[in-house]
């Protein structure tokens, strides 16, 4: 029925089948058809050159060719449609291409860009500015919904940064940080500590601080985890949970033990059923703290399932055998003067289960931060 929605199906792949199905049965239609049958269908609300709803925004664009430089929309526009899926729908004679134009997957700003700054938002997109790939995954429908995943894990400050560097091609203003051959025995030396730490009575004993700190504000919680974007969700249950405003250093809380040895905390949360690749740390600050010595660096994972209104929780530390097959490195967001960001991807739930013992595989470990000192940036095109 039209704008109704069906129950349990994804709303992408509703979104993509009605696109694709329509081009079939009505071969060389307009966009403008084609625009007008998807608001119907859905139920969206025309907004300038954009068609908005509550799952998804799309704007519709024709070429004749297999190229595509339209201007797509405005950079300042953009902004608010970003925290859900946007999809840019070209319009060919031979069928429709969908492609997820949200900002982690533009490349850069090509026009009347001129004085892009961060405070100073201007220019317009085209369709040459949006990436057919990140990383390996090729942007298509099928992929749409990992994506995204990865796209919440950045806020619109972070991808406006890249797009005002990569657009004005202006000096990297990061510092890159160059350990000397001491702080690089010491960094590697981490995982040494890492492992001796986990497992201990102190670090046990700090976990279970930890958790209780979350049980007595979990009601809090629960109302915090209704919030839709994804940052902001993650925002207020920091601040719930550190009881202080979001600094957004390296870590959220520090916990120092009776040997001396500093523990840096960064809180993350997950919301059991959706899927989520929150982006983990910045390699060149991460470096510097470990380079300081006798420092770990954990992750406090809050989990929530708001059918069952249960909160659950997991201290583990950042070189954790399975936190390490979840970490990516990703130059894409980060500037040309950096190591760039790690991100977590894929299903980290099984660190919630009571059989969960965390691991530091100590050569795995060492390994892992040598590869990260020695990273180098590709060249950006």
């Amino acid at each position: 029925m039209e704008g109704e929605k069906q129950a349990g199906v994804n709303p992408l792949s509703q979104l993509v089948a009605f696109l694709r199905e329509y081009a079939r049965k009505h071969p060389g239609c307009t966009k403008d058809a084609l625009a007008k049958a998807t608001a119907t269908r859905f139920g969206l609300v025309k907004e300038r050159s954009v068609y908005a709803g509550s799952d998804f925004s799309i704007r519709f664009s024709t070429a004749s060719g297999a190229s595509f430089s339209n201007v797509v929309i405005s950079l300042s526009a953009l902004k608010k449609y970003d925290h859900l899926p946007f999809i840019v729908c070209v319009v060919r004679p031979s069928g429709v291409q969908p492609l997820l134009t949200n900002a982690t997957f533009l490349k850069k700003v090509s026009h009347s860009s001129h004085q892009l700054r961060i405070d100073n938002i201007r220019g317009s997109i085209l369709g040459s500015d949006i990436r057919r790939a990140y990383k390996s995954i090729e942007n298509t429908p099928e992929n749409f919904d990992d994506l995204f995943a990865i796209h919440q894990g950045f806020a619109w400050t972070e991808n406006l940064a890249r797009l005002v560097e990569r657009t004005n091609a202006i000096a990297a203003t990061g510092i890159r940080f160059e350990p000397s051959a001491d702080e690089r025995r010491t960094i590697l030396d981490s995982a040494r500590l890492a492992h001796a730490v986990v497992g201990s009575p102190e670090y046990l004993q700090l976990e279970r601080d930890l958790s209780q700190a979350v049980q007595t504000r979990s009601e809090a919680i629960m109302r915090a985890a209704k919030t839709d974007s994804v940052k902001e969700r993650g925002d207020r249950i920091e601040q719930i949970i550190t009881e202080a405003e979001n600094v957004h250093a390296l870590e959220d809380l520090t916990r120092t033990l009776a040997s001396g040895t500093k523990i840096g905390i960064d809180i993350k949360t997950k919301l059991f059923g959706l899927a989520s690749n929150p982006k983990a740390y910045n390699i060149d600050k991460a470096l510097e703290v470990l380079a300081a010595g006798d420092t770990m660096l954990c992750f406090f994972f809050v989990g929530i399932d708001r059918d069952r209104g249960r909160v659950s929780t997991r201290l583990v530390s950042a070189i954790d055998r399975t936190v390490l097959r979840a970490t990516r490195v990703q130059f894409h967001w980060a500037g040309r003067n950096s190591r760039g960001v790690t991100q977590l991807t894929g299903d980290l739930t099984s660190i919630f289960s009571t059989a969960y013992r965390g691991v530091v595989d100590v050569a795995e470990a060492k390994a892992f931060l040598a590869e990260l000192i020695d990273l180098k940036a590709p060249a950006t095109k």
